[in-house]
Order: C-alpha cells, then structure tokens, then sequence
C-alpha cells in the first residue's frame, strides 16, 4: 500500500505540473502574440470583469467539490445531486448578471460592458457542466487526463482569440478566449470520462455535505474578493489601462507560483486524505513538500523581481511598461503563494475547514480594507499592501497551524528561509547587470542562468538533499515519502 501511494503520488505530481504548467505556457504564449494585437485598455475591460466569474465560478461550486473528494464514500447520488445544484446555482446567478450588466456597464461608464458582461459570464455555465466530472479525475489522483484535456481547451481557444485578435476583434477575442476554453474544458471532459448522473436530484445529500463546504466556499469567496478587488478598483479609480498592465502583472508575477501552487494543492489534498489518522507520516509529508517548494518558489521570486524589466520588454515591448513596477511587487508576495495553497490542503484534510475559514477571512479582511486606504495614495501603495499581506499571512497561520499538528516555528523557519536566502543571494546582484548589458533578451538569459546556477551551486555546497526530490516528481520516480 504504501509503495503503491508514493508511486501514484509521484505520478500525480508529474502530470500535475505537466497540466498547470502547459496551460500557463501556453497562457505567456498567447499573451506575448495577444499583446502585440490589443491595448492596455482592452485588457483592462476583461479584467474588471474578472472578479464578477471568480465570484460566480465559486458560488456555483460552493466547496462541494472538496467535500466530495475528501468523503471516502461518495456514491451516485451524492455525485448526482452536486452535479444537479451546480447547474441550478450556476444558471441561476448567470441570470442575475445577465440583469445585472447595465449596471455593471453604468459603473465603470463603459456602455460595451453590459454586451461583453453578458458573453463572457457564459463561461462559469459551462465550466459547471464539468464539475463532477473532475472531481472523479482528482479522486483517481488522474491528473494525465486532466492535462490533456486543459492543455487541448487552452490551445485551441488561444488560436481562436490571436486569430481573431489579428482581424481586429479587438477585446472580443479576449472574451471568446475565456469562453471557448470553459465549453471546450467541459466537452473534453464530458469525453474523456465517462460520467454522467443516473440518480436524481436528492436534498438530503447536499444538507449532508454543506456544513463541510459552506465554510469552504465562504472562504473561497474571501479570497476571490481580496484577490481580484484589486482591478476593479484599478478600473474604477484610475485608468483601464492600469487594469490592464496589472492584469499582465499578476500572469508574470504569479505564473511560475501558480503553477506550483495549483499543481501541488491539487495533488495534497487527497494524498494528504489518503494517509488518513497518522500524524507523523502526515508531518513528515507535509515538511518534505514544504521543502520542494520552497525550493523553487523562492529563486523565482527573486528572478521575476531582479528580471521584471527584460521579462516585460521582451514579452510585452514598451506599451505594457507599466507593468514592470507591479510586477517587481507583486513578486515579494508570490514567493510564499505556493506555501499557502499548501496549507490549505493540509486544513481540508484535516476537517479543518472552520479554522481556514477563520484565517483567511481575517487575512482578507485585513487586504481589502488596506487596498480602499492604499488607493488614495496610489497604485504602488495598493499592491504593497497585498504582497506584504501575503507574506505576514504566510507566518501567522503557519503559526497557528503547526500548534495544531505539532509543526513549531523553528522547524517551519527551518525548512523555509534557507532557500529564500540563498535566492536572494543568488540572484540579488543580478539586478546591476542591466547597467552594463541593453538587450532585454540577453539581460533576461543572462540573469536566469546566472543566478539558477549559483543557487544550485550553494545548495550542492550545503548539502541539500531537496533537489533530489524535485528531480524524481520531474523524471516521474518514486517520491521517498
């Protein structure tokens, strides 16, 4: 049993980076082609929208998916009646919005609101035709599936978006983009796995899951809330176009840690709930993934800081310049991002959603009422605010968790802030190479390579043994769990 679940769960991990990782390439793909076609100004109105779909996505799935993963019994009708309610909520909030588009157009007084609004809030109706679907690919731990089927949606509907881009749709394309990728997601996996509900719509299994995925999806909404209010008031308060740069910021800036992140939570959450009652091999779990990612989240901060100028220039040329001082920002709080998500699927496993809710609510409460003060100071305040949030949230609810699973700060402090160390130290002096080298392209090689080296060089010269690790999830081999 036990060679059996590292076996799997290196495969998972595999597959997992392989899926969030491809859908974020070719996500940086479209987006250096996208960017040469459109404006700041189109990007922005897409990315006011954002926390309208965020808000709505989690609505409809109301943490009922994570409940069903983590209930070891699931059976027909509990699939069945989740699958039924996330079509009626979905729908149903669709309709709001779609009477809703007016006023959202009215807010932002930009009158093609109300008409895109309505077209790309379709995208969250068709993402919830996929739900149950993969959540019965993430509870076989099947992640090479799920790749395929993400990587597929993701290409063909970013063909589609340059195409259209390239005949001067404009922001049109952007929006048939999100679209697509949600209907061609959901028809993949209506393919690919062969599901569908041979139960009817049963109320007493939904009461039965709620208490779990309530506090779930009200933290889940928190997040959403604190995490793209941000653009809104971008929008509102000052230029579409710095909601447009910041849009670019956050894909630059949180790609490398959202693909770690997404990979790594996605994976956790049922390995971790699969180990069931023992707390030490939990423990001893949960370090070792504390460390891989630490181990890569941390230099690519550091890059992404130090880099932020070639990385923007090179990619997005000087319109986008705006960009770069968010982008440098919001780096700091990235780092710790991965880390996070990581906590999040300990708790989840763990029963624990109630202290979650708890942490993130303040966390995000804190972020919010910090962002209206920021704004009147400025752009720059406001994404300070987030990124050292961010980083005062990471140690508080380590904090607070590890007295709950015997996890002290000095052992966390211990698997976390060598690496971050050695990232800024590697690549710290980097930054000054841009005084003597002015091509953004060279610059941007030159800063990588250099600094990876060097850190890989003081890990070997202190002895680590995480890169090993990270070296068997990447050649999918056996993980020493």
């Amino acid at each position: 049993m036990a060679k059996s679940l590292k076996e799997q769960t290196t495969s998972a991990l595999f597959w997992s980076f392989m899926d969030k990782g491809g859908q974020q390439f070719l996500q940086l793909a479209f987006m250096f082609i996208l960017s040469q076609l459109i404006i700041p100004d189109e990007l922005g109105l897409i990315a006011v929208l954002v926390i309208f779909s965020a808000v709505a996505n989690i609505m409809q799935e109301s943490g009922f998916s994570s409940a069903l993963i983590r209930k070891q019994n699931a059976d027909e009708a509990d699939y069945a009646s989740i699958f039924y309610f996330n079509i009626g909520i979905s729908v149903t909030i669709y309709i709001i919005l779609f009477i809703a588009a007016p006023w959202i157009a009215a807010f932002y007084k930009q009158p093609v609101l109300t008409g895109l609004s309505r077209f790309v809030f379709l995208g969250f109706v068709f993402n919830a035709l996929g739900i149950i679907q993969n959540v019965h690919l993430i509870k076989k731990m099947d992640f090479k599936t799920n790749a395929r089927i993400s990587i597929l949606a993701s290409l063909i509907s970013g063909m589609v978006a340059v195409a259209m881009a390239y005949f001067k749709y404009g922001v049109w394309s952007l929006a048939v983009q999100q679209v697509l990728q949600a209907m061609l997601r959901s028809l993949f996996l209506w393919m690919w796995v062969k599901w569908y509900p041979k139960e009817g719509f049963q109320l007493a299994r939904i009461k039965a899951l709620y208490n779990y995925s309530s506090k779930l999806l009200l933290n889940s909404l928190f997040n959403q809330i604190a995490g793209n209010i941000t653009s809104m008031i971008m929008g509102k308060k000052f230029l579409f176009s710095d909601a447009g740069n910041y849009s670019n910021a956050t894909k630059f800036g949180y790609v490398p840690q959202s693909v770690i992140a997404s990979s790594l939570s996605s994976v956790t959450f049922p390995l971790l709930n699969n180990i069931g009652d023992n707390q030490e091999r939990r423990n001893r779990v949960f370090r070792k993934i504390v460390r891989v990612i630490s181990f890569v989240c941390f230099p690519l901060a550091a890059f992404t800081f130090v880099a932020a100028d070639p990385i923007v220039l090179t990619f997005l040329r000087e319109k986008w310049i705006g960009a770069i001082p968010m982008l440098r920002i919001l780096s700091v709080g990235s780092s710790v991002l991965p880390l996070l998500y990581l906590l999040t699927s300990l708790l989840q496993s763990l029963g624990r959603s109630g202290l979650l809710l708890t942490m993130e609510f303040t966390r995000n409460l804190l972020t919010v009422l910090g962002i209206f003060i920021a704004s009147y100071y400025g752009i720059s305040q406001m994404l300070w605010v987030v990124s050292i949030m961010t980083v005062i949230t990471f140690f508080s609810e380590y904090y607070v968790t590890g007295r709950i699973i015997g996890y002290k700060m000095f052992h966390i402090l211990k698997d976390v802030l060598p690496y971050a160390f050695l990232a800024v130290l590697s690549f710290g002096p980097l930054y000054f190479l841009s005084v003597y080298i002015s091509n953004n392209l060279l610059l941007l090689v030159l800063q990588g390579v250099i600094g990876a080296s060097v850190y890989l060089i003081l890990l070997k010269l202190a002895g680590s043994k995480v890169m090993d690790d990270f070296l068997s999830i990447i050649k999918g081999k056996k993980l020493n769990v």
